[in-house]
């Protein structure tokens, strides 16, 4: 009895499931090119921020798709290698000057990212010689970035009083690290004018973790009348973000020309755009043993174009 229910709930997925499509692998390889910007504020204490504006990478994905009976499952992972780009390091609000030091550095970074999701594949267009294909989606994903600055910056400028002068040198030690992980929700369209051309464009909204760890290094020595040496400080300090309920915004579109009824070649454009809440970060100076928290923003944005090709399998 038990399982002739079973049976009639199935029945009409197994009978009527109107779109297929066999698993097929895709490879694509293109440009990727980032821009990523967070700072750190609180009451009292000195705005810090770092802005990578032009992150370019070589990247490669992965993607398993198939639909079989109107269920879509995607699965796609993809490295973005040999990244290099500018960094600039702005302070504001420092207690012994009224400037606003700041630094370029160069930076090396790679990335790496993984998605799964499914859906349930819709034919706006059944009986007619062109397809639409509609395809509400669910899943996971996780996204995220390595940069390592290397070298060190000096700069100098005016000191308040009771010093006349400063000298700041700045490292980063070790790598920076940005991931985000957590569900997202969506669509695709999937758009088949006939011949061997295919069309598909879509759409994800995530809700996000956070995990962000970064290094900092400071030497200041501030010098008074005839440049004599008033003090020296070095500050190491560790800065550490867990948070949640973040969002992010993925949007993508390709073109395919089916080369023959197992092999495809196209094109793709995809655009991310992270953004965080206002978090609190732990920042831990290792010099002092000391800890404290300050308020954390930061927005990623990632653009990229890439060839594909995919067979079926």
């Amino acid at each position: 009895m038990i399982q002739s229910r079973w049976l009639l709930v199935f029945a009409p997925w197994l009978a009527w499931g109107s779109v297929s499509e066999t698993m097929r692998w895709e490879w694509e390889s293109g440009y990727r090119n980032d821009r990523l910007h967070w700072h750190l504020s609180g009451d009292g204490d000195p705005t810090y921020s770092e802005h990578d504006r032009d992150l370019r990478f070589w990247e490669n994905d992965l993607t398993l798709r198939v639909i079989y009976r109107d269920i879509a499952l995607f699965a796609r992972g993809s490295f973005a290698a040999l990244g290099h780009g500018d960094m600039r390091q702005t302070w504001a609000h420092l207690s012994y000057t009224s400037d606003s030091p700041s630094h370029s550095w160069h930076s090396d970074a790679w990335g790496l990212d993984g998605w799964g999701y499914f859906g349930y594949a819709v034919n706006l267009t059944a009986d007619r010689t062109y397809q639409v294909i509609l395809i509400p989606i669910v899943g996971y994903g996780a996204e995220t970035e390595h940069l390592e600055p290397s070298g060190s910056k000096t700069g100098t400028g005016t000191a308040v009083a009771p010093a006349e002068s400063y000298s700041m040198t700045c490292q980063l030690p070790g790598k920076e690290r940005m991931t985000w992980f957590g569900p997202l929700f969506g669509g695709l369209f999937i758009i088949r004018p006939g011949g061997s051309l295919r069309f598909e464009a879509g759409y994800a909204y995530h809700r996000l973790h956070l995990r962000f760890t970064s290094k900092r290094q400071t030497e200041v020595s501030l010098f008074g009348a005839g440049s004599a040496l008033l003090s020296e400080t070095t500050t190491q300090d560790k800065i550490k973000v867990k948070d949640g309920a973040n969002l992010a915004h993925t949007g993508w579109a390709r073109a395919d020309y089916e080369i023959s009824n197992a092999w495809r070649s196209g094109l793709e454009v995809q655009i991310k755009y992270f953004c965080s809440r206002i978090l609190n970060a732990s920042i831990k100076n290792e010099t002092a043993h000391t800890s404290s928290s300050q308020k954390f923003k930061a927005r990623w944005m990632s653009v990229s174009g890439a060839i594909s090709i995919s067979r079926t399998f």
